[in-house]
């Protein structure tokens, strides 16, 4: 079976979608699916990555939140017929509406979605796009959504699609077993696009509340990226409190999740929270913000993760929290109850399966 995988980036670009999208290609490739992905990027590249092949078509408009590409909306039109179905994620950018508007093939919709923009003027659009997103919805067969929270929400703007919904959490994967050398002071590890809902400042501003030997490592960027350097330079934590390591590598990355004392995710919506069930699984105490999607990744992992939830608007009460965690040792590997991506492989090849045609004996 052929699955076509639209999508918005791919790796190595970095961001929650771009975990997802990876890391469901890469484990249905691995049971033996043909998953071939199309994406956008500065030029034309067909590479395999994962067992994945990957087709990323230049773009015609390279705006950082409105990427565009004619190519792949002329892709999809003429070879949609070559996939038994098309799986489209993220309502939040252009990519899916070629997957929807331009062929008749069965459609999957995974739109990882948070209800509003992430900018004011992304957030003043958002209901100017909706009559598109509305269209989206209504061509999907299915629409996997990977909390409750999620569903939820969409539910609420979109109720017309309530029957074709299901909610499949995101998978986490064994923490890498590395031995590296040890550090001076104890890092605090926070992950993702560096967006201002994300609430990275919020994270800084609560460093000017904890003892030198606290280091906050940054991974990730984005466009607040500047804003945030600026801010850790006013408040004199730039240099060692403060480090800001760009994008890592797997290797790096796995390298800064060892030596992590606590994780700490401030975001002020997700519709799951990749970073905080990635720290939960290698058992990293972690600190997030008391957000839907968070506390549903709290009941799913069940009694005993070290997890605290905080509102991060209370920079002293994020500061005790980060110093709670960061002084509990970490958990067992294995003691959570967060899926796998074999799990999610499973449930979403029942999704595949229902939305296929039925074909007679």
């Amino acid at each position: 079976m052929k699955i076509g995988v639209v999508t918005n980036a791919y790796h190595p670009d970095v961001g929650g979608v771009e975990t997802h999208v990876r890391r469901l290609c890469a484990a249905l490739a691995a049971e033996g699916d043909d998953i071939e992905v199309m994406t956008q990027a500065s030029r034309t590249v067909v590479e395999r990555i994962d067992g994945v092949l990957v087709r990323r078509f230049p773009l015609t408009v390279s705006a950082a939140n409105y990427r565009f590409s004619l190519d792949l909306w002329r892709w999809l039109s003429r070879h949609a017929g070559r996939y038994a179905l098309l799986h489209a994620h993220s309502y939040h950018a252009l990519a899916a509406l070629p997957a929807a508007l331009t062929n008749h093939t069965p459609l999957v919709f995974t739109p990882h979605y948070h209800g509003t923009g992430h900018s004011l003027l992304r957030a003043a659009l958002h209901p100017v796009y909706r009559p598109l997103g509305r269209r989206i919805v209504a061509r999907s067969s299915r629409i996997i959504c990977v909390t409750r929270a999620e569903r939820d929400l969409l539910t609420r703007h979109f109720p017309e699609a309530e029957g074709r919904m299901v909610v499949i959490p995101n998978g986490t994967d064994p923490a890498r077993d590395l031995v590296v050398p040890p550090e001076p002071g104890r890092s605090i590890l926070c992950v993702g696009r560096l967006e201002r809902y994300k609430r990275v400042d919020r994270v800084i501003r609560a460093m000017l509340h904890l003892d030198d030997e606290y280091r906050l490592d940054v991974v990730g960027s984005g466009p607040a990226r500047v804003e945030l350097q600026q801010l850790a330079f006013r408040l004199g934590l730039d240099g060692d409190r403060v480090v800001f390591h760009g994008r890592l590598g797997d290797d790096d990355f796995a390298a800064r999740m060892a030596v992590a004392t606590a994780v700490v995710s401030a975001s002020a919506h997700e519709a799951f929270g990749m970073a905080v069930a990635d720290a939960l699984t290698a058992g990293i105490p972690t600190v997030a913000s008391f957000i839907p999607a968070h506390r549903e990744l709290a009941v799913l992992a069940g009694c005993g993760v070290p997890l605290w939830l905080v509102n991060p608007d209370d920079e002293v009460a994020l500061a005790d929290a980060l110093r709670t965690a960061a002084g509990t040792a970490r958990a067992a590997t294995g003691r959570h109850a967060l899926p796998t991506w074999s799990d999610v492989v499973l449930a979403t090849r029942e999704v595949y399966a229902a939305v296929l045609p039925r074909v007679p004996a």
